[in-house]
C-alpha cells in the first residue's frame, strides 16, 4: 500500500463533524475534503449507488494469499469481469496471480491486467458501526487513471475487504461509467 495513506479509526466525541449528513452519522468523521463537496445533500442510498456501484462490473469470486517471506505475499484471486455492452450475468473470469507486499497492492495489479488501471492518491479508512449494529470499516479513495479522477467507497466487515471493496468501486467508476 501506499506510504502515504492515511489510516484513521473512529473517535468520539468533537471528531463528528458539526454538520450533520449520512456518512457522519455512521462513522463519526467528517468525508475528507473535496469528497464532502461532491457528496453534499446526497442521502445515504444516493452516495453509496454512486461512489460505491454494484459489483456487477468486477467480482471478486476468490482471494487468497499465501506468505513467500521477507514480506512479499503470492496472491490467486479469480476476479469476474463484464464490459457495458455484456448481457446481465455474462461475466468473464479471469484467473489472476501476483507477488506483493500488500493485499491492496496486489489487487490494483490485477485490476491493471484486466485494463482497469487505478492510481491511488489519498486512502482514508474508518472503523464504525452499521446501522444494524455491527462492527463496519469504509475506505475512501481518491483514485486516477490518465486525465480520469474519481472518488470511491468500499465497506467491509475489516479494513483489507473495505480496501478491496474501494478499489473495485474505484474501477467501476473509471473504466466503465
Amino acid at each position: 500500500m501506499n506510504s502515504a495513506a492515511h489510516h484513521s479509526t473512529r473517535t468520539s466525541g468533537s471528531a463528528a463533524a458539526t454538520t450533520s449528513n449520512p456518512f457522519t452519522e455512521r462513522y463519526g468523521r467528517r468525508l475528507p475534503r473535496g469528497f464532502a463537496d461532491e457528496a453534499a445533500g446526497m442521502s445515504w442510498k444516493t452516495m453509496v449507488d454512486t461512489f460505491a456501484p454494484s459489483t456487477d462490473r468486477f467480482h471478486l469470486a476468490d482471494f487468497s494469499r499465501r506468505p513467500l517471506g521477507r514480506g512479499i505475499t503470492a496472491y490467486e484471486a479469480i476476479l469476474a469481469t463484464r464490459t457495458p455492452q455484456d448481457e446481465p450475468g455474462n461475466f468473464t473470469a479471469h484467473r489472476l496471480t501476483t507477488r506483493s507486499c500488500g493485499d491492496l497492492t496486489a489487487m490494483s495489479d490485477m485490476l491493471g491486467s484486466v485494463g482497469a488501471p487505478a492510481e491511488i492518491e489519498k486512502f482514508h479508512q474508518y472503523e464504525g458501526t452499521a446501522f444494524d449494529g455491527t462492527e463496519s470499516w469504509c475506505t475512501i479513495l481518491r483514485a486516477t487513471c490518465g486525465r480520469r479522477s474519481t472518488w470511491a467507497l468500499g465497506f467491509g466487515r475489516d479494513s483489507t475487504e473495505a480496501s478491496i471493496a474501494a478499489l473495485l468501486s474505484t474501477a467501476t467508476r473509471l473504466h466503465l461509467r
